[in-house]
């Protein structure tokens, strides 16, 4: 099977802009390939399944990101966007592996998350009953608890689903933070993405997860396809689109509602606090990880 492979060499000051324009793309995953990049996961040495053992070795002062294009027409933009933005240098290459479909999957081990989540993906096994597990085909939609943001959005909906909430997971991805929702306690959960893959992704893990008759999946952009009312939303998307949103939660939650929102960059953390109290939202908690924020928003109007 035929893959495409796209090394970026550039400096790790550029890592956010470049994720956010690789989002863009549809591109949810990256290889980080640096030579301090143990410091910067910050996670326990169990954890290290995590790293590409050869990445260890990377000349000092090398940083990289590695992913991996749909089709070349993409490459060949995504490339060229790069070079224009003088963002980093780009390796192309075209590659053949019988055993791509699951080479990626090394990549992928349990991650215990707060106190209560472990995301596991589907082919690994796990045993620790004092965790709630949820299942995950990581497949080609963003979520697998891996990434801060989402790794943040985990700890905040550990702290903020009550008993019966309803709850809205806006631009949903893999439905990792939804069913993350349903199994912390809430008692349904309506999950939106505009990304067809999103929608496959998000059917496929609630159906791992026993849950396809609490978990409500539609296709659509924001809250344009939403009905009713949450006592929970949560957003996990970029901090422009969060930013042009805000004024339209008020129509779905009452005063109360809880709003967790992250895949915000430090740089933008005050546009998105600006926007939430301008709507009436009270920030009530917020974590950083890694030069990503996740805020936490209460309706007070």
């Amino acid at each position: 099977m035929k893959y495409i492979e796209m090394t970026i060499n550039t400096s790790k000051d550029k890592k956010d802009i470049i994720e956010g324009i690789l989002f863009d793309y549809g591109i949810y995953t990256t290889e980080e390939i640096s030579s301090d990049i143990v410091d910067e996961l910050d996670q326990d040495e169990k954890d290290w399944d995590f790293i590409d053992y050869p990445l260890l070795n990377s000349k000092e002062g090398v940083f990289a990101l590695r992913v991996y294009p749909e089709n070349m027409e993409d490459a060949n933009n995504l490339k060229a966007e790069l070079n224009e933005k003088n963002l980093g240098q780009c390796l192309l290459e075209e590659k053949d592996d019988e055993d791509w479909a699951n080479n990626w999957k090394k990549y992928y081990k349990p991650l215990e998350i707060g106190e209560k989540l472990a995301i596991v993906p589907e082919w690994e096994a796990y045993d620790n009953d004092k965790r709630i597990v949820i299942k995950i085909n990581p497949g080609m939609a963003f979520g697998t608890g891996t990434h801060e943001s989402t790794y943040m959005c985990l700890e905040l909906l550990e702290r903020y689903v009550k008993k019966d909430d309803e709850i809205f997971d806006i631009g949903c991805g893999s439905g990792i933070l939804a069913i993350a929702g349903i199994k912390l306690g809430a008692k349904r959960a309506l999950a939106v993405d505009i990304d067809d893959k999103c929608i496959d992704a998000s059917h496929e893990n609630a159906d791992l997860n026993n849950l396809e008759d609490k978990m409500e999946i539609k296709k659509g952009n924001l809250l344009d396809v939403v009905k009713g009312r949450a006592d929970l939303i949560v957003s996990n998307i970029i901090a422009e689109i969060i930013v042009d949103e805000i004024k339209n939660l008020k129509n779905h939650m009452d005063k109360g509602g809880i709003f967790i929102t992250s895949g915000i960059i430090k740089e933008r953390r005050q546009m998105v606090i600006d926007a939430l109290k301008e709507n009436g939202f009270e920030i009530i908690d917020e974590l950083e990880k890694n030069n990503w924020v996740a805020i936490v928003g209460r309706l007070n109007v």
